[in-house]
């Protein structure tokens, strides 16, 4: 049944689409029915093509972070079940044998699709669209880079697994630290779906870079795609009135981030990010930031890391030090705080065991 080889180009409608992986699943509750979900890497973001020859239905979906299990009444039940992992391939997180229950539902139009998959580790919901066959093109095929197939990083590889053996754990600290990816900005920068929009100049040669996410999303979604960036590498995370698609900020120990809705731009989420230096010499508004916006991010960062800062840079002049605006008691310790800790985790794990399926 798999059409679409691990490396295959496509386009769909006009989106240049790479196969980094797909899952074939059967569903128990209708007969063992069986359909592909192929991991489509694009320069809009990660996107899943589901493939059911059976019932001849296409569709493309993204992740939908916001829901969070509240499904509204514009949405109705369509299909449900228990879907079993039959085989895998490629750059994807699952076990053969592996299980879900899910449940679908379709809008009004019966053009859009919302769907929820309840695995044993937490729930997981996405949004999609119907697309006709006809609308997937192949294009091409590039393989992605493995270990049989590159000598040279077969070298490498080995190369390091020694020098870790002689060098023990400290090497292998090194190595780690390395590897892991903690700078927003070096992701925001090396990301095709960020677009850099501008640079804000600060004091003490500081400086405060913004980007626009590529495609129409929430707040919500742009977060994970940084926190995931990143590895979960942060300090604390804070959603401003804990409301879905509402201004958040991150911290990390030497970042400061906002991720918002531009002042009337409500469709276009920008993410502004500097070095906390940046943050503890000047005060400048975030690029388009309304002005209820800019007074929270002041505050934010009043309240979250000015204190330790201060220590830091105390030799060097602040724009707080004579700040009497609004303190925020509610800084972390929430939903964000609890996936960056997850993503974290797995992180380590995938570099502290070299087996498993997936990824």
């Amino acid at each position: 049944m798999i059409d679409y080889k691990v490396g295959t180009k496509l386009k769909i409608r006009d989106l240049d689409c790479h196969v980094i992986g797909y899952i074939e699943y059967a569903n128990f509750s209708d007969f063992n029915k069986r359909w592909v979900e192929y991991r489509l890497s694009t320069n809009k973001g990660e996107f899943w093509l589901s493939v059911d020859h059976e019932y001849q239905e296409y569709s493309m979906s993204f992740a939908a972070n916001n829901v969070r299990g509240s499904i509204g009444p514009e949405w109705h039940k369509v299909d449900e079940g228990v879907q079993k992992v039959v085989s895998y391939c490629g750059d994807v997180d699952v076990d053969p044998g592996e299980t879900a229950s899910f449940v679908e539902f379709e809008d009004e139009s019966e053009e859009k699709i919302l769907s929820t998959e309840i695995w044993s580790d937490g729930t997981e919901y996405s949004y999609g669209y119907y697309i006709e066959k006809e609308e997937i093109v192949v294009t091409g095929f590039e393989q992605t880079l493995t270990m049989n197939s590159n000598n040279m990083l077969t070298a490498i590889v080995c190369t390091i697994l020694v020098l870790i053996c002689i060098g023990g754990p400290i090497f292998s600290n090194i190595i780690d630290a390395i590897s892991t990816n903690r700078s927003m900005n070096k992701y925001l920068e090396k990301s095709s779906i960020f677009s850099y929009v501008t640079s804000i100049t600060g004091n003490q040669k500081q400086k405060a870079d913004v980007y626009e996410y590529t495609i129409e999303d929430t707040t919500d979604n742009v977060a994970k795609l940084v926190i995931n960036g990143i590895n979960g590498y942060t300090e604390s995370i804070t959603q401003k009135d804990e409301k879905s698609d509402d201004t958040i900020a991150i911290l990390t120990k030497k970042e400061y981030c906002l991720i918002y809705h531009p002042e009337d731009e409500p469709k276009k989420v920008y993410v502004q990010v500097s070095n906390r230096k940046y943050n503890y010499t000047s005060d400048n508004e975030p690029y388009k930031s309304s002005k209820n916006n800019t007074r929270w991010y002041r505050s934010h960062y009043y309240s979250s890391g000015y204190s330790a800062d201060s220590g830091s840079f105390k030799k060097t002049p602040s724009a707080y030090q004579s700040y009497s605006g609004d303190t925020i008691h509610n800084v972390g310790n929430g939903y964000f705080d609890s996936y960056s800790s997850s993503v974290r985790q797995a992180s380590i794990n995938s570099r502290s065991s070299s087996s498993g399926g997936g990824k």
